[in-house]
């Protein structure tokens, strides 16, 4: 698995049961913090502002640059100038702040001429799936280490399955939320003899999928979740599988929008200005000044963690940036 977590040797990581879904107290994984927020603060170049809110984006009268960002610091306000603006708050917000960014210039939200902005909302179709055998304790910690992708494309319903791989090892603890009357005892003998994994597979691009604001401008998310056929395919083989394999028990929990995993496609990128919102460098085809930098760009969601391909495409935009400004 492509984890960006530092298990070089004389790395940072200790090899700990709680990697998976927990902050890291030894700075082992690369994530924004680690990799990217901390040493940019470091050069003494880059402000990091907390408690802050940004409301909306400024236009100048042509509505052809952004000129300023309206925000709020603890009941503050707040405005932030600036020549170049960079979104990057999720597939959800940044969204948002578009929509709630609208002016005579942008009547239905800014970079918006294309009516894209919030459409084409994807998240994972996921599951989660242990498989139990009584007679074998797993000693394991430092679990997530494997991913199959071999069914991704073996679909007789000619769309893609999806991804499986090893979640990092559940505990007791971890399960008592979702099941909290089950006896502790059980979880924990459960889950020390349990081989745990996470399917995904990928929630098609619907432009009736998407993110609105409702009359308050509070955030409204209108999802059906597509591809489900596939899977359920995806589960039928990964169980099957498991069975071979020798676990008598295997159990498994498809997750709704609660677990929005992998948010993405709202600011959908693309050649043409008549259908998307950003270039292929993120660049908004209406705004010139302004990007859109996280998982709201990509076209089509993939059943992988899209945080690799934001970091790659962040650094690309960055480079070329120069270049555009």
């Amino acid at each position: 698995m492509a984890m960006a977590v530092d298990v070089r040797d004389g790395g940072r990581c200790i090899r700990c049961s709680t990697c998976d879904g927990f902050p890291c107290r030894v700075d082992a994984k690369a994530d924004a913090e680690t990799s990217g927020v901390d040493p940019a603060v470091a050069t003494g170049y880059v402000a990091l502002e907390t408690s802050t809110h940004v409301d909306r984006l400024v236009t100048n009268a042509e509505g052809t640059r952004v000129v300023a960002a309206e925000a709020h610091r603890r009941g503050e306000p707040v405005t932030v100038r600036a020549r170049t603006f960079v979104v990057s708050a999720g597939a959800v917000n940044s969204a948002a702040l578009l929509l709630r960014s609208a002016t005579d210039r942008h009547p239905d939200g800014l970079a918006n001429s294309s009516g894209a902005v919030g459409r084409r909302y994807m998240v994972h179709n996921c599951t989660f799936m242990i498989a139990i055998d009584p007679r074998r304790p797993n000693p394991t910690s430092f679990q997530k280490t494997a991913g199959i992708n071999d069914w991704y494309l073996d679909s007789d319903l000619g769309r893609p399955l999806g991804n499986v791989q090893l979640l990092g090892k559940l505990q007791g603890a971890m399960v008592k939320g979702a099941r909290p009357r089950v006896p502790m005892r059980m979880l924990d003998a459960a889950t020390r003899r349990s081989v745990d994994w996470y399917l995904e597979s990928e929630d098609l691009p619907d432009p009736d999928n998407r993110v609105t604001l409702g009359s308050a401008g509070r955030i409204r998310i209108h999802w059906r979740p597509s591809n489900v056929g596939a899977h359920r395919g995806l589960i039928e083989r990964t169980r099957a599988l498991l069975k071979r394999a020798g676990f008598p028990i295997v159990l498994h929990e498809t997750m709704g929008i609660a677990t929005n995993s992998h948010m993405c496609g709202t600011a959908v990128a693309g050649d043409d200005p008549r259908t998307s919102v950003v270039d292929g460098y993120c660049r908004t085809h209406d705004v010139e000044n302004l990007f859109i930098v996280d998982a709201s760009f990509f076209p089509s969601s993939a059943a992988m963690n899209p945080a690799l391909t934001i970091a790659a495409q962040a650094i690309r935009v960055a480079h070329e940036g120069d270049m555009l400004r």
